[in-house]
């Protein structure tokens, strides 16, 4: 049987790449378009625009079996049945989703093709966008070229590849059932739930999803203030409410809080949402607060134990949001470098897998003044403390005694509680994480 010949706009994007080369390897012919030449090229001689584990391995072989192809144009992908929308939703200042690109999107491609097919979008857009492109192109007079299908993505950055073959659901929103069905049946593994459903219903489970993970995170890092007072450690406590099955042990680690490009635009975007319709998100608003506080917190360690941070040189580990991605974008580690600079520190920042602004993905101006150096051993020599804002297992598995021996002062201030309390005071180091 002949498959689908499949489009995605927002081709070279997290999204569309793992999207376009996954489908591809199924069979699908698959065409990825971007207007960024220089990834693309960059893309076909085996460099991808970000880190994500198997999937340059996956791209060469597609693109080699002639089943993904990259292009400029959107004019080509005027064949295709089905065409995914990939592109990026950023917050506006007051947290609402920007949806420019994904209106471009949508017309652009009812203008160039002669052919119907489904639009789906992959997106994280706010509950209505669907119906609303839907009256969107009425108005425009191309409702003959497109429609509309939600199938909101359940990718985690690091493995984005692997959550793809193996989905804990797939979740599909049309109007029509056969439209539903047609990108339901692109894969679905045996065994894994598939929900089709009302367009509003499919675009709310994307952001009830995020919002509930970053409230289990608030509501840990909340409680780790309580144990801080009195003497009790969070990491039994989340060990002993995780084993309860109704709550299990994700995403219960108390820390400096959630980042990354998902949970915190999701949540505000969602808060947004609940406030054009004159609701109050109570719980919502509380997680958001939490987080913020939680990113306070560490910096309030640092002065606790060095008073004023003037002139005091600081070393940061761990600059990506989150190990195993070299995305800084919107990682909790900007806010509170940013802090520590407008309070006079000197920063020096390090990353096993992002050593400038740029293999981050940001730009100089983001955090001018700090340093880069890629020894941890090196940016921690003549400082005054070593503040750890990710889990990378490279930390755990250094040389502590040794790295700190170099330290103008043995001070680690944990925000990922990455190391036992006893053992490091045993090396005669301060150590201090969150809620222990």
């Amino acid at each position: 049987m002949k498959k689908s010949t499949i489009g995605v706009v927002g081709g070279l994007g997290h999204i569309g790449l793992i999207q376009a080369a996954c489908l591809a390897k199924l069979g699908y012919n698959v065409a990825a378009y971007d207007i960024n030449s220089e990834k693309m090229t960059a893309i076909l001689n085996g460099t991808m625009p970000f880190q994500e584990q198997d999937l340059t391995e996956l791209v060469m072989e597609t693109i080699n079996s002639n089943l993904l192809t990259f292009t400029p144009r959107i004019s080509d992908l005027q064949e295709a049945e089905i065409v995914f929308i990939c592109v990026g939703t950023p917050s506006l200042p007051r947290g609402e989703a920007d949806l420019s690109q994904v209106y471009a999107a949508v017309k652009q491609i009812a203008q160039n093709r002669e052919k119907p097919c489904l639009a789906v979008i992959k997106s994280t857009v706010p509950v209505g966008t669907s119906r609303k492109l839907t009256q969107f192109i009425k108005e425009n007079n191309l409702s003959d070229k497109v429609t509309m299908v939600s199938c909101p993505e359940f990718l985690r950055e690091g493995s984005g590849v692997k959550d793809f073959w193996e989905p804990a659901r797939i979740v599909v929103g049309a109007e029509e059932r056969e439209a539903a069905d047609k990108v339901a049946q692109l894969y679905a593994p045996p065994g894994v739930p598939v929900i089709t459903t009302s367009w509003e219903n499919s675009e709310l489970i994307k952001y009830a999803s995020n919002a509930f993970l970053a409230t289990k995170i608030s509501f840990i890092n909340e409680i780790s203030l309580l144990c801080e007072s009195i003497g009790a450690d969070v990491r039994t406590i989340s060990k002993g409410i995780g084993l309860d099955p109704r709550i299990n042990p994700h995403f219960i680690e108390a820390g400096v809080g959630f980042s990354g490009p998902c949970l915190e635009k999701d949540l505000k975007s969602l808060i947004a949402q609940f406030q054009e319709v004159q609701r109050n998100p109570l719980i919502l608003e509380a997680a958001l607060e939490v987080n913020e506080a939680q990113r306070q917190g560490v910096v309030e360690k640092l002065q606790k134990h060095l008073g004023s941070l003037a002139d005091k040189n600081i070393a940061v580990f761990g600059m990506a949001f989150k190990p195993e991605t070299d995305d800084v974008r919107d990682s909790h580690s900007l806010p509170i470098v940013k802090h520590l600079l407008a309070l006079g520190a000197s920063v020096t920042v390090s990353d096993p897998w992002v050593s400038s602004p740029k293999q981050g993905r940001i730009s100089e101006a983001e955090i001018a003044g700090v340093k880069w150096i890629s020894s941890p051993f090196e940016a921690a020599k003549d400082k005054d403390a070593v503040l750890i804002l990710t889990a990378w297992q490279e930390y755990k598995d250094l040389d502590f005694k040794k790295l700190c021996a170099s330290m103008k002062n043995p001070l680690i201030v944990d925000g990922r509680n990455i190391f036992d309390k006893k053992s490091m005071g045993a090396l005669k180091i301060n150590y201090v994480g969150v809620g222990i």
